[in-house]
Parts: structure tokens; sequence; C-alpha cells
């Protein structure tokens, strides 16, 4: 089926607009009621108050609303372990509990202590860690003497503990667990 030709179409349209049209006018868009609240100003706006203000309930348990018939329902407020005055359940009291934590493997410590399972004593405790100067921090300071920094300022990489390794000891039996090495 093909669309009508330009002068079929022009046709019905005339026929359409001979005939009768009901249009009526737009609504009208000015209001003569104001609003019952001002609009909030800037600072209200754009920095809403992180904590509200909040009234305790009055213990009514129905409030008639303006003039429109609607109710709202006031609960009072129940703490935990009391039962509430109209023989309901109290409410559930949920206990959550954390996880305990998982040791981790000797191989996979770092400069940080770690929570591990001592293959010496076989508790699990949590490793002390004490830095010792190792070849990281020997190489760069021969590096520094060899560039020209003497009068001490070779020794600084000695002291960084970001050059040092990390050696970890268990706190139960004193035995050396792992070495971390930079």
């Amino acid at each position: 089926m093909e669309p009508p030709s330009y002068e079929e179409a022009n046709s019905h349209c005339s026929i359409q607009s001979a005939g009768q049209h009901n249009h009526s006018s737009p609504p009208a868009y000015t209001s003569t009621q104001s609003p019952s609240t001002p609009p909030p100003t800037y600072g209200e706006a754009v920095y809403p108050s992180a904590f509200p203000v909040l009234t305790p309930p009055s213990g009514q348990t129905a409030v008639a609303t303006s003039s429109e018939n609607s109710r709202v329902t006031v609960h009072p407020l129940i703490q935990i372990g009391e039962r509430a005055s109209r023989g309901s359940r109290a409410p559930t009291v949920v206990v959550v509990s954390q996880p305990q934590p998982v040791p981790i493997i000797l191989n996979s410590l770092r400069d940080s202590p770690g929570f591990v399972r001592c293959p010496h004593c076989l508790e699990l405790v949590t490793s002390n860690v004490t830095y010792v100067a190792g070849r990281t921090a020997v190489c760069s300071c021969v590096i520094m003497a060899l560039m020209g920094l003497f009068c001490g300022f070779c020794l600084i990489p000695l002291c960084m503990r970001g050059l040092q390794d990390a050696h970890h000891s268990c706190p139960q039996c004193g035995e050396k667990l792992y070495v971390y090495e930079r």
C-alpha cells in the first residue's frame, strides 16, 4: 500500500479543517495561591544538615492531618528487651560475631607483622619484626661513597627502614620465622 499523494493529503486536510474542530484553550499557568512554605535558603539547599533534629514520638497512636482526612500512625518507642504494651512480641536481638582471623603463609610475610602459625611451637601468633641492614642498604652505601658522598652521608641508607631486611620471629618461643629481604 502506497502513501497518499500530496493532493490527496491536502484534500483530506481541507475537509477536516472545514469540519468542526473543538479546540480548548491551554490551561492557565498562573497560580493565585502562594506556596505554604518558603523555598529553602541557598545554604540549606546546597549543604543539607548531616544531623537532622529528631523529636521523640508523642505516644499518640493516630493523628489527623489537615483537611485531606489522611491519618498518620505514630508508634511508641520500644527499648530492646521491653515488651510492647499490647502483648506483641519483643524485638528480636541479633548477635553479630566477627570471623576468626586466618593465619597467612610464612612466605607471604613482608616488612610488617603478620598473623601466622609458628612451625616450632604450633601457636597462632602475630610475628615480632626487627629490622637489620641487609644487602640493599650496604650496596646503596657503597654506591653513595663512590659518588663522593663522604662525611657520613653515605651511611644514611643504613638508617632507612625501607632499605633494611625484616626479620620475623615468634613472640612465644623466640624462634626465627622468616626473613624478608629487600
